[in-house]
């Protein structure tokens, strides 16, 4: 079965958004080490968690759900 969207007239299958999600992620968190604004740190820090949630769940709905170690940003560089 092929999942495919559109994104800006580009065709995304499922793990283009789950990569594209994990990227999001971990440029969210790279600019909360440059803002000087509190506020603007907990919203970067909220924008990543939402992406790395969706992407869980999305690894989660085409693993059947089964334990699988993390994917996001954080524990591709351990």
């Amino acid at each position: 079965m092929c999942h495919h969207s559109k994104l800006n007239g580009t065709a995304f299958g499922i793990h283009d958004w789950l990569n594209y999600l994990w990227d999001q992620a971990a440029m969210c968190r790279k600019l909360v080490e440059q803002a000087d604004d509190p506020f603007i740190k907990t919203e970067l820090l909220s924008l990543a968690s939402v992406c790395e949630e969706i992407a869980d769940n999305i690894e989660d709905h085409l693993t059947g759900g089964s334990d699988h170690a993390p994917r996001g940003p954080l524990s591709r560089l351990s």
